[in-house]
């Protein structure tokens, strides 16, 4: 049985065992969904006032935060309870647990919690870019579909590499979903907004940095035909390969820690 098998097999037995509590999954997702969807009402409250920010229409703006969303939310369908939050599975033992069965740890803990809670966002987001492009405000042919599937694909990578650095941390720290929250949480938040908008210390922090811009920002320029200069489109081509690249680096960097995890002695 292969990995994928063994996944959905997961997925399947969590779904039922989530419908003996159902009241709880529905309220789970209905929280999630009106929070994000506020998000997008917020942007369209401000263009609407404003007519735009820093040059980004509403509809512009739903790509932009949709993008970001989006692959933040795939990415924690599969990583956001098992391995951003590693360190609560290396409190109560139950990391020692896996290091003595014959999949890779890393796949275990994929399968070992599905984020049902980010279905609801993944809902809200795809119901904004529906109504973006149905806008005819963004025009998407047939090479800019392809070009966004790469994105997003790019886009998980960046989002998935992320949560995989932060759940690390844990091999050294418990503490390590405090470094998430200002590293991941609070900084990636900026992307919700147009890099232009921010002092160029900000800009080069996303993107040299911590490349968060990567994940949206550079992306929507191409996507939208709102790059003016070399240095954007290259950045908007490059992106799904540096996403490629950074889960690589992640997963080996997930490895290093565990071979040295020595336990919390509880």
């Amino acid at each position: 049985m292969g990995f994928l098998d063994i996944y959905f097999f997961y997925i399947r037995k969590f779904f039922s065992a989530r419908a003996e509590y159902r009241l709880n999954f529905w309220i789970g997702l209905v929280a999630n969904f009106i929070t994000y969807f506020f998000t997008y009402i917020t942007y369209w409250i401000i263009t609407t006032e404003l007519a735009d920010i820093a040059g980004w229409n509403f509809s512009q703006l739903c790509m932009l935060y949709g993008t970001s969303l989006l692959t933040y939310a795939l990415a924690g369908t599969l990583l956001w309870y098992s391995v951003y939050n590693l360190s609560e599975l290396i409190v109560k033992g139950t990391l020692d647990v896996l290091l003595i069965r014959p999949m890779g740890v890393l796949r275990q803990l994929i399968c070992n919690r599905f984020g049902d809670t980010f279905l609801a966002q993944i809902l809200v987001t795809v119901i904004f870019l529906g109504v973006a492009v149905s806008r005819q405000e963004i025009p998407l042919g047939p090479g800019k579909v392809i070009y966004f599937i790469l994105i997003l694909i790019g886009g998980v990578c960046i989002q998935a590499a992320g949560m995989i650095a932060v759940g690390t941390l844990s091999f050294w720290t418990v503490k390590s979903q405090e470094i998430g929250d200002i590293f991941y949480y609070k900084i990636r938040s900026l992307t919700k907004y147009p890099l232009s908008l921010f002092p160029v210390i900000i800009q080069k922090l996303l993107t040299f940095i911590l490349p968060w811009a990567f994940i949206n920002y550079y992306p929507c320029l191409l996507l939208l035909d709102k790059d003016s200069t070399k240095f954007e489109m290259i950045c908007g081509y490059l992106s799904p390969v540096i996403g490629v690249l950074l889960l690589i680096v992640s997963v080996k960097f997930f490895y290093f820690g565990l071979r040295h995890y020595t336990g919390t002695g509880s």
